[in-house]
């Protein structure tokens, strides 16, 4: 092989690349030998200006305004051909307002400029339609919702509450350690996944934000798992109009294409916690009244709908998912069990959301467009920051404008949280309890 003729070829590709406008959905891409090898750079920013209705004050009961990036991305994708590659994907770690509550401010001190995680890194084998792998830390592909690129959402971001298990990490509830296997049949309209994670793993050490109080202690260390077993999850969907193609979705195609998808996941693995257990707060440890274990079970459904007409594009996105631990955060009194792992906002719950957008027949500018919209959440938890049987709904409006589609987006959004039962949001309000609480929230993303 001709190496140097190679490095050239490539280093010229490449500057050519970056001189010329790149693809609208992709960054910069390096090609080289002859079976279509390539190497291809995003770099992908999300910064959130958020103001809510608690977080300051001496009782967390007045207004807070933050600042910060929910997602901060580096996104290197590499194919030796057609076959074999791989993706790599690192992520600053960012002030989230993703917490028990569904909503809060972030970090007090936060660590934007101090630490980077990996939330991707898996091998590609792309075998034929019907088979393609994905090994090494991955998407867990139970629900669309999860599938859908967190930077093409319909609304300003997907949800606060839909994730599957386990834990308090974004990298666990939305991605995992395993292999998954994907593909699909008659001209792309019916697809497969087909996964097993690592699932249920270790200890996890469960902290409430600034709390010095009663009736949670401030930490708790949850109980072992009671065996290494696999988590399984298989999902399908079926494309009744035009097909969606790749691994993942997106929140709207723009009037591009006609859709109706309706899609089915489920999740199952055993043994996944300890359900006779007590705690004690004064030792952080956990007593095992017996070796009797809930198995972790889980159910989604949902549909995309998407139509344009004379008089614009109409999108229509629905999620259902019920996560099951056989009730044992009656059993179990361990906090960090009952928070992260066998309730709370992750665990055992049942509930669903749906969102309505219009995006305008006209153009501002070259390709500006506008998309306002709708949305409804309400999720039933078995236990939520200390409340049994809690009930969550959600409401809100919104909109977008998409500069350049959604390689330079703005979002606007309205939201209006409402607790079935009054509660305190531990750390943020002590012990205030609260029956609702209103956030605006806007976002501007960048795509390279």
């Amino acid at each position: 092989m001709n190496w140097k003729a190679l490095s050239t070829g490539a280093v010229f590709t490449f500057s050519v690349i970056l001189c010329i406008a790149a693809h609208a959905e992709a960054g910069p891409r390096m090609e080289f030998g002859d079976d279509g090898g390539y190497i291809q750079m995003d770099l992908k920013l999300q910064y959130y200006i958020e103001n809510t209705d608690f977080g300051s004050g001496q009782n967390g009961t007045s207004d807070r305004t933050d600042m910060h990036f929910q997602r901060l991305r580096l996104s290197l994708t590499g194919m030796y051909d057609e076959v074999w590659g791989m993706k790599f994907q690192t992520c600053g770690n960012c002030g989230t307002t993703k917490t028990p509550a569904g909503y809060s401010y972030s970090l007090v001190n936060d660590s934007n400029d101090r630490d980077i995680r990996i939330i991707d890194a898996y091998v590609i084998g792309n075998f034929s339609e019907a088979i393609n792998m994905k090994l090494g830390l991955t998407k867990i592909p139970l629900t669309r919702s999860n599938l859908d690129d967190c930077f093409a959402p319909l609304s300003l971001d997907r949800s606060n509450y839909v994730y599957s298990p386990f834990g308090g990490s974004a990298v666990k509830f939305t991605r995992d350690e395993g292999v998954v296997f994907w593909g699909s049949f008659v001209d792309e309209k019916v697809k497969y996944w087909l996964g097993a994670m690592e699932g249920r793993e270790g200890v996890f050490k469960w902290t409430v934000p600034g709390q010095t109080v009663l009736p949670l202690p401030a930490s708790s260390t949850s109980s072992p798992e009671p065996k290494s077993s696999l988590e399984y999850v298989a999902r399908v969907h079926f494309a009744f109009l035009d097909p969606e193609p790749g691994s993942g979705y997106e929140g709207t195609y723009f009037g591009k294409k006609k859709i109706l998808t309706i899609g089915f996941g489920a999740a199952f693995e055993p043994n996944a916690v300890y359900s006779q257990v007590t705690y004690s707060a004064a030792t952080d440890r956990s007593t095992l009244n017996s070796n009797d274990t809930a198995d972790y079970t889980a159910y989604a459904a949902d549909l995309m709908f998407e139509y344009p007409f004379n008089i614009g594009t109409v999108t229509v996105s629905s999620q259902y998912l019920k996560a099951d631990f056989e009730d044992a955060y009656k059993t179990n009194s361990n906090p960090a069990d009952r928070n992260t792992i066998i309730a709370g906002i992750n665990g055992q719950k049942e509930g669903w959301y749906a969102k309505l957008a219009y995006l305008l027949p006209m153009t501002i500018g070259k390709e500006g467009m506008i998309q306002p919209y709708v949305l409804y959440e309400n999720w039933k938890f078995a236990h939520l920051l200390g409340v049994n049987d809690q009930t969550v709904t959600t409401e809100g409006v919104g909109i977008n404008y998409y500069i350049h589609k959604q390689n330079v987006r703005t979002t606007l959004e309205y939201l209006k949280t409402e607790f079935d039962k009054e509660t305190t949001l531990f750390g943020i309000t002590d012990t205030t309890k609260v029956k609702d609480y209103q956030t605006v929230r806007f976002m501007f993303q960048v795509v390279i």
